[in-house]
């Protein structure tokens, strides 16, 4: 019967678990497995055994991330062997294909991860459980463009690996992609925020590029700025209206103009 392990937890109650057909793993009461303290979703995944031996793991929904031997694991399933690490929140399930079937290795800890801003010659060490990219100031990447929200994008250590959460009103992309789902990161990957490009490695970072975890920045300003979600809008601080053509037309003189012209047809209609 096949078996589904948490590792380093040995006194956990019912690890490790056997079971036969499909088992529900989560923090909820609707998983069949219910453990608590890893991060896990109400009900994250499920894993599924077939009578010829064959076996798979599935998210539970496309928001959770599940990892296998360091690939996310695609909404519709990805089928196991004996021995696979299934990697999920906090916690790392070991399957078997019996409680007598041999454990992998301890896994070795991972480098330091970078985000790394070329132009700028900084790279963001990713030590934090969560890092914060927007412009709020309080974000542990601040980004200084009117098309970044203040809260734009996460980047979050989870399943033993970095996730890339996007908020943005504007969007996040990956290598040229939209990000419309939780999406794991790997070496190399090109993370598009407004006007900044970042890349994320493990590599030891490249020659003239310094190390940074986070930045403190006191002038909030620009931060409490509506998000620019196109290029044509109207300045009201210059009170100017830009047209097509790059032109600025004064905005009172068009708002005056307008409250003329309503007031004649309001009084066109009552005296008529």
């Amino acid at each position: 019967m096949p078996v589904l392990e948490l590792e380093g937890k040995p006194d956990l109650e019912g690890n490790p678990r056997e079971f036969s057909g499909e088992l529900m793993v989560g923090s909820g009461s609707q998983a069949a497995w219910r453990i608590a303290g890893q991060d896990l979703a109400a009900r994250h995944f499920k894993v599924r055994g077939g009578e010829d031996g064959s076996a798979a793991v599935v998210p539970a929904s496309p928001q959770n991330v599940v990892v296998v031997g360091g690939k996310q694991v695609p909404p519709s399933g990805a089928p196991l062997k004996s021995g696979d690490v299934i990697a999920a929140g906090a916690a790392r399930f070991v399957f078997l294909a019996n409680k007598d079937s041999k454990r992998p290795a301890p896994a070795a800890a991972p480098p330091d991860a970078h985000l790394i801003d070329a132009t700028s010659k900084k790279g963001y060490t990713m030590r934090k459980r969560v890092v914060q990219i927007g412009r709020e100031i309080g974000c542990s990447i601040v980004l200084k463009d009117p098309t970044v929200s203040r809260f734009h994008a996460d980047v979050r250590g989870e399943a033993g690996e970095f996730v890339l959460y996007s908020m943005g009103s504007a969007g996040t992309k990956i290598n040229g992609q939209p990000v419309t789902a939780p999406r794991l990161l790997v070496e190399g990957d090109l993370i598009q925020i407004g006007e900044t490009t970042f890349t994320f490695s493990r590599a030891p970072l490249p020659p003239g590029v310094r190390p940074v975890q986070f930045e403190d920045h006191d002038d909030d300003t620009f931060s409490r700025r509506s998000t620019q979600l196109a290029q044509r809008a109207v300045t009201l601080e210059a009170g100017k209206y830009p047209t097509k053509s790059g032109r600025e037309i004064p905005l009172l003189p068009m708002l005056v103009g307008g409250a003329v012209v309503s007031i004649l047809v309001v009084l066109y209609l009552i005296f008529r």
